[in-house]
């Protein structure tokens, strides 16, 4: 009986660690035509397609932009950036709603 307990806690911690990873963070939630958001977000590179994609991790989810600069192409970068709905377009990488950059700076 204190086996399986000690076993039903270890996997507990276990699921719960990996759900609080970056690799477990989902889509964000898509942005409706014409609307733009302003948010705080982490540049992130997934490995997870051939290549590698890009994202931008917030709080609420990952985004995955369509145009992110060069110069942002840093893992683990932290941004203010403006983003916009990009209809339309599609990805490979299905990693998050994609977004136009409208703009980005370094926090």
């Amino acid at each position: 009986m204190i086996l399986s307990r000690s076993y039903a806690s270890f996997v507990a911690v276990m699921v719960i660690g990996i759900g609080c990873t970056s690799e477990a963070l989902g889509p964000a939630p898509a942005l409706m035509a014409n609307q733009t958001l302003r948010v705080n977000a982490t540049v992130t590179f997934l490995s997870t397609v051939e290549g590698g994609c890009w994202a931008l991790s917030t709080l609420s989810g990952r985004y995955e932009p369509v145009d992110l600069p060069q110069s942002f192409r840093v893992d683990g970068r932290r941004v203010r950036v403006v983003l916009r709905d990009a209809p339309g377009w599609a990805s490979i990488c299905m990693v998050g709603a994609l977004v136009h950059v409208d703009s980005i700076s370094a926090r």
